[in-house]
């Protein structure tokens, strides 16, 4: 193969790649364009977390009796609230994760899960600011069942 061979799969490559590229920014350009705008919101308090996660609660229809709230004081000045639910095994513990995540989103608050083994018990937790706020501890309670209230 001479010089001028390799000169011309070289530029025909580059030729592709460039309008792969294009088609790609093109690609991204419209979508970006079709997405849903989520207008951020200002956390005043953390009682607004409260009533996220007590809307969730509400969401997924699960009672009060199956709840216990626990304050926990870190320091003089901050306390956190820890929700501690018991749900059943056929429960999906990451759907719930993704709807409070989902609420939380527009107020800039994080949440991050973690899963306790062998139990599958889900930790959630809701970051504000680099603090964790509030947790939410999904525990499997093999006596309850999904009832069709």
């Amino acid at each position: 193969m001479n010089s001028s061979e390799e000169n011309h799969d070289t530029s025909g490559k580059r030729k592709w790649i460039t309008l792969l590229l294009l088609l790609s920014c093109f690609a991204a350009g419209i979508l970006l364009w079709n997405t849903k705008h989520v207008e951020k919101k200002r956390l005043t308090d953390s009682a607004q977390l409260d009533s996220l996660i007590t809307l969730v609660l509400e969401d997924y229809r699960i009672p009060t009796s199956q709840v216990r709230l626990q304050t926990i004081l870190i320091d003089s000045v901050f306390s956190r609230n820890v929700y501690t639910v018991r749900v059943p095994s056929q429960f999906s513990k990451t759907s719930f994760h993704l709807s409070l995540h989902e609420h939380s989103w527009p107020y800039s608050v994080q949440t991050a899960g973690t899963v306790q083994f062998p139990e599958r018990n889900l930790r959630i937790h809701l970051i504000y600011n680099n603090t964790v706020m509030r947790s939410v501890h999904l525990n499997t309670d093999t006596r309850l069942n999904l009832s069709a209230e």
